[in-house]
């Protein structure tokens, strides 16, 4: 089936390098870039910035905004003849995040009639680089004993989730991910 809207999630662990390969692949598709942190909510942003960790409920509004969010970039800049891709950077830790994206996906289609897709890009990184990664970040509100957060509850994609392409990007240099990134991208219908 075809899409008139096709939204990339870029996936994975704080550090494995979403944000880098979502603008990559968002100049490579002509397509708006939004990321997916910026969608957080100021109570939720703190949390983390101190050390909490969130919970399935404190995420759950978030996840269901990735989708919607990234329509609205791509509204915002497409003519009607164009491609309407978006890509949107969001860590979809879970099967069930994933899951709530998906349905937030159903229900545009549902509700509003919209024909949209979403497709996911998972990430995946040795836990040390991921660490030192985060401790070199400057002005970042996701702290390095988040990470550790995040690997405990780590669900990577399996063969059933169709819409997921995963990616091992250890010891990989940023133009090979990119590469990688963009033939994954390109290898999903």
């Amino acid at each position: 089936m075809s899409h008139t809207y096709m939204v990339w999630v870029i996936a994975g662990p704080a550090g494995c390098g979403k944000t880098t390969v979502a603008e990559f692949l968002a100049k490579e598709l002509d397509a708006p870039y939004v990321e997916g942190d910026n969608l957080h909510s100021p109570e939720n942003i703190h949390r983390m910035s101190v050390g909490i960790a969130l919970t399935d409920e404190d995420r759950e509004p978030w996840l269901r905004k990735i989708v919607p969010e990234t329509i609205h970039a791509i509204k915002a800049r497409s003519k009607p003849e164009e491609p309407r891709y978006g890509v949107v950077t969001c860590s979809a830790l879970k099967k069930k995040y994933r899951d709530a994206i998906r349905a937030s996906t159903r229900e545009l289609r549902e509700r509003h009639g919209l024909s949209v897709g979403v497709r996911f890009l998972f990430m995946s990184i040795d836990e040390e680089v991921l660490l030192k990664r985060v401790r070199g970040r400057q002005g970042h509100y996701m702290k390095e004993s988040m990470v550790a957060s995040q690997i405990r509850i780590l669900e990577l994609p399996t063969l059933s989730e169709i819409d997921s392409v995963r990616l091992d990007v250890t010891g990989k240099m940023p133009e090979e991910v990119n590469q990688l990134a963009k033939t994954a991208v390109l290898s999903l219908p």
